[in-house]
């Protein structure tokens, strides 16, 4: 059994903490991030919560071992993780969501031998129909549990009846949730699929095309929708116009190269993603992260320099 607590003030830091999962976050609100994980595993099932207090575009590929159950301690909205419901992760090569501020997901994964019944439509986004108070009675459970993992001082040790004891509690109730459920007949999704297929295809654009993104005008007329539609496709699945959102992405994108290698220019960076006039960046870029590009290059240096410092030492 492993537990591992983190806390991240990075965005692209955050994502990658989540071990066995191949993630990609990027802040999408202005502000200094904070973000949190609480990760429990054995061999058979995994426990996570994952909070952070700004909202972020979210891509990932998750373990195909495994059935990923997500329900929401606190998620602003009803768009994807109800309140009162479980919700069962695809089974695809790729998912992305947007995450809203102040969110708080608890996230269970079990073998995929355990429970074959949740492989009906497996390739799309299901939920469980669960008795509301069966729900809350093991929600609280789990919250209760990363809890007591967040404020326990961490030199302790954990001794292996604790721990024993914690992974017989997590599959128990994983066994008495999944025993009194069953996969929701969902409505109609078509215009779901839709609004969100436009945001995955403008997405992919940008992706495509870095350092020179394509304009509104242009990803109209190259997905045959008008303006209003592309406005209110944005709207409904990311809750941002697409010139916020998209711009945010490639900063992100920015922010992810100077992190990884800080020894570039940084008009270097951001021309790479489309930004040539530097004041513009500097600013838009400083309205997200609260800081300068510079500055998150000065911090990746000096990080780099200690980490070269430790392994010469060694």
């Amino acid at each position: 059994m492993t537990i591992a607590l983190h806390h991240c003030l990075d965005a692209a830091e955050h994502a990658q903490r989540l071990e066995g999962w191949q993630q990609e976050s990027s802040q999408i609100e202005a502000g200094v991030f904070s973000g949190e994980i609480v990760d429990i595993s054995s061999q058979e099932i995994r426990l996570f919560r994952e909070s952070a207090n700004l909202g972020l575009f979210q891509q990932m590929h998750f373990p195909d071992s495994q059935w990923h159950l997500v329900t929401p301690i606190r998620w602003p909205g009803e768009d994807l993780y109800g309140a009162d419901t479980v919700t069962v992760l695809p089974r695809c090569d790729q998912f992305w969501s947007v995450a809203p501020s102040n969110y708080d997901l608890l996230v269970v994964s079990i073998n995929r031998c355990r429970h074959a019944w949740l492989g009906r439509d497996e390739h799309r986004l299901r939920r469980l129909d669960v008795p509301v108070v069966l729900l809350n009675q093991v929600r609280e459970q789990w919250q209760l549990m990363t809890d007591y993992l967040r404020q326990r001082p961490r030199h302790e040790l954990m001794t292996p009846a604790l721990q024993e004891s914690l992974v017989r509690q997590l599959d128990d109730s994983i066994e008495w949730l999944l025993g009194d459920c069953v996969l929701s007949n969902e409505p109609d999704t078509t215009n779901y699929r839709t609004r969100r297929y436009i945001v995955d295809r403008c997405q992919a654009r940008v992706r495509e095309c870095p350092d020179e993104p394509p304009s509104l005008m242009a990803l109209c007329h190259q997905l045959r929708i008008s303006r209003r539609t592309l406005q209110y496709s944005f709207q409904s699945e990311v809750g941002q116009s697409p010139v916020h959102y998209l711009r945010a992405l490639r900063l992100n994108a920015v922010r992810r190269s100077l992190l990884h290698d800080p020894s570039q220019r940084l008009a270097d960076a951001a021309a790479s993603q489309g930004f040539f006039h530097q004041s513009y960046f500097c600013r838009e870029y400083r309205r997200l992260f609260q800081e300068l590009p510079s500055a998150t290059r000065a911090r990746a240096r000096a990080l780099d320099t200690d980490q070269k410092d430790a392994a010469s030492e060694v």
